[in-house]
């Protein structure tokens, strides 16, 4: 059987989705901060809240690109544990340079302090990654979710995906715009930056399985797609009002908003339209995830935003501030992506995937899933 070349437009937005992740890192792990409001940096808070909202739709995109494919795929153990050992090739990896070959002075000051020092414990990984942890249980909940989706009529998956969207997106984005009942938190509906992965997966799906010719017409998706992102950078404007302003837009976009949900649902059918095969694009696409793992590794983080590179020293002036997010997350990108395709692709992938292979076989005699 000729295994099907995977369509390279996706891999674009694969490749788009990780860069805006990156460029959000930039704003939301730098030394740039509304919540200790400079007005000298009042402009430069605009495009801060701009970044966090891209980084959200990054998130959102990437894993709609998953869950694409995963959909009507049947599960088996490789795909989770070759990502749980992947992750910890990096944590442990970066974890002994950094500590035992490098030792960074400049981490040592950051993490060896009473109330940080237990970022240095190894156990269970040396950098935490919230989105790996996420992934990890979608991973595992494939086969209820694929059940579902299998089960359910074109009418039944919209209410679904539109209850999600009300307790898990509409209600925690009012309850940031909105004055807060003492007694009530945003996950009282069961939100939380993993579990709502399930609503990413099911929106992928439903373009999927359910696809019209309005989300079919590339024209209209491609116009509804730059509409959304200029709404949300004019939304971000409000950041000019001041200190109250910019720091509602920013835990705003620090939410997965209906707006960040919108314009990924327009972005994904726009490039789910466009069919091409480059083989250079998808061997790049490869290694996004191992971007991830590189560049927000919790050591590595602070070492490039918070020590190297200090985006509150050049947000005076807006256009620095933009010039140099695009210049240094490129750069950040594009180190973390050579790293990854030397140190993971060429010189360890073949042992990852022989123990995924090893423990794929061990737990598949075990547990029938």
């Amino acid at each position: 059987m000729v295994k099907s070349k995977r369509n390279s437009s996706f891999e674009i937005l694969r490749i788009l989705s990780m860069f805006a992740i990156v460029i959000h890192h930039f704003a939301v792990h730098g030394t740039l901060n509304p919540n200790f409001y400079n007005k000298n940096f009042t402009n430069a808070y605009v495009i801060y809240d701009y970044l966090l909202f891209l980084g959200r739709l990054g998130v959102v995109l990437f894993v709609m690109i998953g869950a694409y494919f995963l959909c009507d795929k049947e599960f088996n153990f490789k795909r989770p544990i070759n990502l749980i050992l992947t992750t910890f090739f990096y944590s442990y990896l970066i974890y002994f340079v950094l500590r035992h070959v490098i030792h960074f002075k400049s981490l040592n000051i950051l993490f060896n302090n009473e109330g940080l020092k237990a970022f240095w414990s190894p156990f269970p990984l040396p950098s935490g990654y919230w989105f790996v942890g996420g992934y990890v249980v979608l991973l595992f909940l494939m086969p209820m979710l694929n059940s579902t989706i299998r089960s359910l009529n074109k009418q039944q998956l919209q209410f679904l995906i539109f209850i999600l969207n009300f307790f898990w997106v509409l209600i925690p984005t009012l309850m940031q715009m909105l004055p807060g009942k003492p007694d009530m938190a945003i996950d009282d509906f069961g939100y939380s930056h993993g579990i709502i992965f399930i609503l990413f997966y099911f929106m992928a799906a439903y373009l999927k399985k359910y696809s019209g010719s309005f989300l079919n017409n590339a024209k209209k998706m491609g116009i509804l797609s730059l509409l959304c992102l200029v709404v949300s950078l004019t939304i971000c404007l409000f950041a000019l009002q001041g200190s109250d302003a910019s720091i509602m837009l920013a835990n705003i976009n620090l939410l997965y908003n209906p707006l960040t949900i919108l314009t990924a649902f327009y972005i994904f059918a726009f490039f789910k339209n466009q069919f091409f095969y480059n083989g250079f694009v998808n061997y790049i696409a490869g290694s996004m995830f191992g971007v991830y793992l590189i560049s927000d590794n919790t050591f590595v983080r602070t070492l490039i935003w918070q020590v190297f590179i200090s985006s509150k020293d050049i947000a005076t002036f807006w256009v620095n501030y933009l010039v140099e997010a695009i210049g240094y997350s490129l750069l950040v990108f594009l180190v973390s992506l050579l790293l990854d395709i030397v140190l993971r692709r060429i010189f360890f992938e073949k042992s990852i995937n022989k123990a995924t292979s090893f423990l794929n076989g061990k737990i598949s005699k075990i547990i029938k899933y």
